[in-house]
């Protein structure tokens, strides 16, 4: 009684390529539109990346950060007396959104381009195992 109940229904041969088939399309269209979608992410956070650092770039000079900056390269002494002015000096001249940007920017190309390894990793094993 047990067997009947638990019995597996095996398809036909021709049912069951059909079916391997039908999965490997939809697996391969799941796969294609994921890595359009990643690489097009990837494309916008390249190019806001660039944009932001260029902006960065703008920022600091307009803010005076680079002669801070200089001035670490010529005068020692004075920036040993005066360490923690320098510093506060340096922390309110960085452009902070900006930065932000290009650190979430490269953040997002960098998990876009993992989502398309993912993607063509986890494709090429399930043909494998369909095979």
């Amino acid at each position: 009684m047990e067997n009947q109940l638990f019995s597996v229904i095996e398809p036909s041969e021709n049912l069951r390529n059909s079916i391997i088939n039908k999965i490997k399309k939809e697996e391969m269209k799941r796969t294609i539109y994921k890595i359009v979608f990643s690489s097009v992410v990837s494309l916008s956070s390249v190019s806001l990346a660039i944009f932001s650092i260029t902006y960065v770039i703008k920022d600091a000079y307009q803010s005076g950060l680079s002669e801070y900056l200089s001035l670490l390269l010529s005068d020692g002494g004075l920036l040993v007396s005066y360490w923690q002015t320098y510093a506060m000096s340096i922390v309110e001249s960085l452009p902070i959104v900006p930065i932000t940007l290009v650190v979430a920017s490269i953040w997002i190309f960098v998990w876009s381009v993992n989502s398309v390894f993912e993607a063509f990793k986890n494709t090429r094993s399930s043909f494998i195992k369909f095979s």
